[in-house]
């Protein structure tokens, strides 16, 4: 977890450096559940957008084991890689769902999604279903699939598992007591924030940018739109 004092007087003293005065607690507060939750959510466009871009490599520090390591250490989260897929076809209908998988043979298996004409394609061709020797899936509604082979639809609750993340990161506050007209930290009143340590840098610039716009200050926006491009720069290192 992140302390959020760290943040809070982070924020301060960066607010502070560009002359555009003080947050208070509770534009603190407000801001700092904002930018976690916006954080937190894009983990999981983030995935879509890495798998579907077919990075296939799975080795330690890749784009996607990263950021399913930040997802499953996010305090308040449960993650899993084995969500029950009802009759092959319902999704888990809570929480965010992610890459599907089979069994077949014994064999646990990512599989592709695909778009619906195609499975006609191979289905209706004798030269393509002689070599449709995979499992693939296309979105069939709300928290629906269908899932495929070359024998057919799989139908049946077991074979096709998922991905699932319940949960989310709790509420955060800088919790505080006023010793001479003044807000000082209070450790036992305060909730520090549930994301993965690597994301305090992402914390600051978010806030940053939120204060911004709360007080229509651009120099503030950008401080803050600044700091973010900077982090993403030496991630993407």
């Amino acid at each position: 977890m992140i302390n959020v004092d760290t943040v809070y007087q982070t924020v301060q003293a960066l607010a502070n450096k560009e002359q555009r005065g003080y947050l208070t607690p509770q534009e603190f507060n407000l801001f700092a559940n904002q930018a976690q939750a916006d954080i937190f959510e894009q983990y999981f466009y983030d995935l879509n957008a890495f798998r579907s871009a077919r990075f296939q490599e799975r080795q330690v520090g890749d784009s996607v084991t990263f950021l399913q390591h930040k997802i499953n250490n996010t305090n308040g989260v449960t993650y899993s890689n084995t969500g029950i897929v009802t009759n092959g076809t319902d999704l888990p209908d809570t929480g965010h769902t992610g890459q599907i998988f089979v069994t077949l043979g014994g064999v646990r298996k990512s599989i592709r999604q695909i778009e619906p004409d195609e499975i006609q394609d191979l289905l209706g061709s004798v030269w393509h279903a002689q070599a449709f020797d995979e499992a693939v899936y296309f979105e069939d509604g709300y928290q629906r699939i269908q899932v495929w082979t070359g024998t057919g639809q799989i139908t049946t609750t077991g074979p096709v598992t998922c991905e699932h993340v319940t949960g989310k990161p709790p509420l955060v506050y800088w919790g505080y007591i006023v010793v001479n007209e003044k807000a000082v930290y209070n450790p036992n009143a305060s909730q520090d924030f549930g994301l993965h340590v690597s994301e305090q840098p992402d914390l600051v610039a978010k806030i940053l940018k939120l204060a911004g716009v709360s007080i229509e200050d651009q120099q503030l926006y950008q401080a803050g739109a600044a700091e973010e491009s900077l982090n993403i720069q030496q991630e993407n290192k």
